[in-house]
């Protein structure tokens, strides 16, 4: 089991991007209806509510995930009708928003199944991006990412299995300079490559 997650940072954020982002994922094999049951979940994240599912219409989720009238979106998408993958979606600075997909309570071969659905959509979406983490095991969840990605704050809590960052980032950065990288313009990845996943 996984205590992992993806982090993907990309530029520019509203209704038709999210739309086309999630109907990419569900091409690639994530659902985002519940197989079993047919329906598409939020997921409260209030103080008196978090983690309660929330039914709603798949045009619902796909205009709140825009983040016009919030800051913040909890959803699921399914593997299967048990097996559900936590996905949030944050506005960051005014023209970022982050992609955050859980892979905890994955076995491995659900979350090789979730990597490598997420990484075919960035593959389409790549001059969009800004960051990218796969952490399988979760080990460097209390790293701020959101700093590294975009301001090229130091490592501290060490490496996670995958890093992408802007070329220009990585350039400047005082730990990744030092780093044999393999450059996918317009990112810079660290461990394994992005098309190997």
């Amino acid at each position: 089991m996984s205590d992992g997650f993806i982090y993907w940072c990309r530029r520019g954020w509203d209704a038709v991007d999210a739309g086309r982002v999630i109907r990419s994922c569900e091409a690639a094999g994530l659902q985002l209806s519940n197989p079993g049951t047919g329906l598409v979940t939020l997921i409260a994240n209030g103080p008196d509510s978090w983690g309660e599912q929330i039914p709603t219409t798949r045009e619902n989720l796909m205009d709140f995930a825009g983040l016009a009238a919030a800051d913040e979106v909890n959803f699921q998408f399914w593997l299967d009708e048990e097996t559900d993958v936590f996905t949030r979606v944050r506005r960051i600075e005014t023209e970022c928003a982050v992609l955050e997909f859980g892979l905890d309570g994955l076995e491995a071969p659900e979350q090789e199944r979730v990597i490598g659905a997420v990484v075919q959509v960035l593959r389409g979406d790549r001059e969009n991006c800004v960051g990218f983490v796969v952490d399988r095991r979760g080990a460097t969840e209390e790293q701020d990412w959101d700093s590294v990605v975009l301001r090229g704050a130091l490592l501290e809590h060490g490496w996670p299995d995958i890093l992408g960052v802007r070329s220009e980032i990585a350039a400047a950065h005082g730990q990744l300079a030092q780093v044999a990288g393999r450059a996918e313009p317009p990112l810079t990845f660290f461990g394994q490559r992005c098309g190997e996943v």
